[in-house]
């Protein structure tokens, strides 16, 4: 039984195939106009940047960067910048004496890594006082 649906729904399938798109109407060829996509190419006076990309302003006054690519070039909106660096979330300083732990919570678990007090960064030291406002009450 189930080999005779089988077949007879294979046979409906391949006549469907056959039978043509319209019926009875004639069909005309629809001339389609394609659009040659230009390939994108980094201005003439565009600026050459330490990173390797090149930033550009248009005529709008709009910044753009170029990057090359393995697959061409490609082209983004520069994003404003600031002064001041984006602070960083989801880090614990921790004072341990001497020494500061930071702590950074990932999906594969907990990242630990201690630093001595002296040898902080500016960013990290800014990290350990902005969770620490009264040991830097202390050290004034």
């Amino acid at each position: 039984m189930k080999n005779a649906l089988t077949i007879l729904m294979l046979a409906a399938f391949g006549l469907a195939a056959q039978a043509p798109a319209s019926t009875g109407a004639k069909t005309s060829k629809a001339v389609k106009k394609t659009t040659a996509v230009q390939p994108v190419t980094i201005p003439a006076d565009a600026i050459a940047t330490p990173n390797g990309s090149y930033s550009w302003t248009d005529k709008q006054g709009k910044r753009w960067l170029f990057t090359k690519t393995p697959f061409g070039i490609m082209k983004s909106e520069a994003q404003p910048t600031t002064g001041d660096s984006t602070p960083v979330t989801g880090v614990k300083a921790i004072d341990a004496g001497d020494k500061v732990r930071f702590e950074t919570a990932t999906p594969f678990g907990v990242i630990t890594r201690e630093k001595n007090k002296t040898d902080l960064t500016d960013e990290e030291r800014s990290l350990y006082d902005s969770q620490h406002p009264a040991q830097n009450a202390k050290q004034d």
